[in-house]
């Protein structure tokens, strides 16, 4: 049989609900798993074992009704028996509808009645799941068609032999040991409202080098350039010498090449750190004051993987409300999470991990 799984995106949407596809290996082991992304995406997915074939389409097919029409004519003819809409939105809906595949899962929504066979009702409270929100949501979406859902499946990220020979050769080129340890920090966040205030991160990376005397790697983009180097001019001089400001990876995938051989990633959650949780590389990550920590921190023990949030440590400027409703008031929270309030979780990470 063949089964579309469809997340067009956010890079790392698409990476997390690679684990819908293992479990549909589990459930069909010999069933072809087609799997509808973004272009961009692309880079974060390839060589995933339970992933038969990558459709990837741009903007122009996914974001037109023209183009959904237009796509869901080529799929149709794959003769899909499954479907399941991971990403959940109106023109994912329609495509799901028109390939027209017998059973359709998605999640309950207005359209769900015309577009889904079969629509899952989400729990907001990511307590329910083991894993959490990010997780256990996509794999809610799997319970329709088995009784043992695996729910601790996490994310992976593959990478070949040719491919961790080159990075090795590129960190090599830039100057880094490679007998030494390597952290990679995630600097800044996909928006201003999820990056920590610059001068704190440098304070940061200050302390991370005084504890471990690591190499560190600043993941940023091209965008960021001058936000990432306002953090390297705010760190001590001693600091700047272990940071290797200028050598960064030309793509995606060789960022991803380069993460698999540092020791460990640290800085604003997001991309960065998912990715480096997907290649098993321990992570700390800081989490944005208005995102609620529980939907996104998979993984988290306290020890390989140790996460930080401003309620934790400041629960009184929360109140009742959840971390979702101070969106607005982000950078005057992030004023008040200031570096010294993570030193000793940053500490019990050190120790664990280098």
């Amino acid at each position: 049989m063949n089964i579309l799984l469809i997340q067009y995106k956010m890079i790392g949407d698409v990476l997390t609900s690679t684990i819908i596809a293992e479990q549909l290996k589990i459930i069909y082991p010999n069933a072809q798993i087609h799997y509808l992304i973004s272009k961009t995406a692309l880079a974060v997915v390839e060589g995933n074992t339970a992933i038969d074939k990558f459709i990837c389409v741009n903007n122009n097919e996914f974001d037109s009704w023209r183009g959904i029409i237009m796509l869901a004519r080529k799929l149709k003819k794959n003769n899909y028996s499954i479907s399941i809409d991971a990403y959940g939105k109106n023109n994912s809906a329609l495509l799901s509808r028109l390939v027209g595949a017998v059973q359709r899962i998605g999640y309950k929504k207005w359209f769900a009645p015309w577009t889904y066979t079969t629509a899952i009702k989400n729990s907001p409270d990511p307590a329910i799941y083991k894993t959490g929100l990010s997780l256990g949501s996509r794999m809610l979406l799997t319970t329709p068609l088995t009784n043992e859902v695996k729910w601790n499946l996490l994310p992976k990220i593959y990478l070949t032999d040719t491919e961790k020979l080159d990075s090795k050769k590129w960190l090599s080129e830039n100057g880094l040991d490679l007998n030494l340890p390597i952290t990679m920090v995630s600097a800044l966040g996909s928006s201003k409202d999820k990056t920590l205030p610059l001068s704190y991160m440098a304070q940061i990376v200050d302390h991370l080098v005084q504890m471990t005397s690591s190499q560190m790697l600043f993941n940023y983009l091209p965008s960021q350039k001058d936000e990432a180097y306002k953090i390297y001019d705010a760190c001590l001089p001693e600091t700047q010498k272990h940071i290797f400001i200028k050598a960064i990876t030309p793509s995606l995938r060789d960022y991803i090449k380069v993460l698999y051989h540092c020791t460990t990633v640290i800085g604003n959650e997001g991309g960065a750190i998912n990715m480096g949780k997907a290649l098993d590389i321990p992570s700390f990550s800081i989490f944005s004051p208005w995102i609620n920590k529980r939907s996104w921190n998979a993984g988290e023990d306290g020890k390989k993987h140790i996460t930080v949030h401003l309620k934790e440590v400041k629960p009184e400027l929360y109140g009742t409300k959840k971390a979702s409703a101070f969106k607005k008031q982000a950078q005057e929270l992030y004023q008040k999470f200031q570096p010294e309030l993570m030193t000793d979780q940053l500490k019990t990470f050190v120790e664990e991990n280098y």
